[in-house]
């Protein structure tokens, strides 16, 4: 791809974390997301432009309401610049494939927002598990419709982790898994096939472990929730494909 083409990503990518960021706040706590401008979370006063440039506002202003002066939690340039790599990213896998790079980033931008609000407040989206459908969906278009594995993969995915909710559910009285983590296994499985389900599910529980790790040593509690594992299992699983088959030889 092109100077220009990876420049129109990064740049893209910027503008996708911040709307990235906002969405992973506003959405898991029901607060409105076209119809509500942008506040300080410590003065509650209107944002302009200026204070929403992606990045820039932050680094200019040193992490500070320009308003009041409270600190701006590093969440904001962090979650830009997780975003804008992994626009670069899908658009160095794809190469000269537009459409499958702008997919790929679209599902990358979902992700994210789905990693942030579970990181966040232990809940998946819906709208988000929805808004993932589309590229899944479009994906199986562009490979020629190949929609029973697709499906089968989504019904397995789905099936099981109800199966293994349920069944937590019953032995310990309580949920060992979302119900939030069942819908988006569901479109992970839309996403790989039948054949992808397994060594997907492998690989997210591996990333589960080591992140839960991390999660447990920075001393963020000792349950870490799902959804980040999924998240990047599939982000993985899709960047590099070879790495399910790996997996599926153990």
């Amino acid at each position: 791809m092109p100077a220009f083409g990876l420049a129109a990503f990064a740049l893209a990518g910027l503008l996708a974390g911040s709307l990235a960021a906002a969405l992973g706040y506003r959405l898991p706590r029901g607060l409105p997301v076209l119809f509500d401008r942008s506040r300080c979370p410590s003065c509650q006063a209107v944002l302009g432009p200026r204070d929403l440039v992606p990045l820039l506002s932050w680094i200019i202003g040193r992490g500070r309401c320009r308003h009041c002066q409270a600190a701006i939690s590093i969440r904001y340039p962090l979650i830009e610049l997780a975003t804008t790599g992994l626009f670069l990213l899908s658009a160095w896998q794809c190469q000269d494939d537009l459409t499958a790079a702008i997919l790929l980033a679209a599902t990358a931008f979902g992700l994210v927002v789905i990693a942030v609000a579970d990181l966040e407040t232990g809940i998946i989206p819906d709208q988000m598990v929805l808004f993932l459908c589309l590229p899944a969906v479009a994906g199986r278009l562009l490979e020629g419709g190949e929609w029973l594995d697709g499906l089968a993969g989504a019904a397995v995915a789905g099936g099981a982790s109800w199966a293994v909710r349920v069944a937590f559910r019953r032995w310990r009285g309580r949920d060992g898994l979302g119900l939030g983590d069942v819908k988006f296994l569901a479109v992970a499985g839309l996403f790989l096939g039948l054949g992808g389900v397994g060594p997907y599910l492998l690989l997210s529980s591996l990333l589960g472990v080591v992140l839960g790790l991390v999660w447990r040593v920075a001393g963020r509690g000792r349950e870490f929730p799902f959804g980040p594992a999924l998240a990047a299992g599939l982000m993985v699983s899709l960047v590099w494909p070879e790495s399910l088959a790996a997996l599926g030889g153990i």
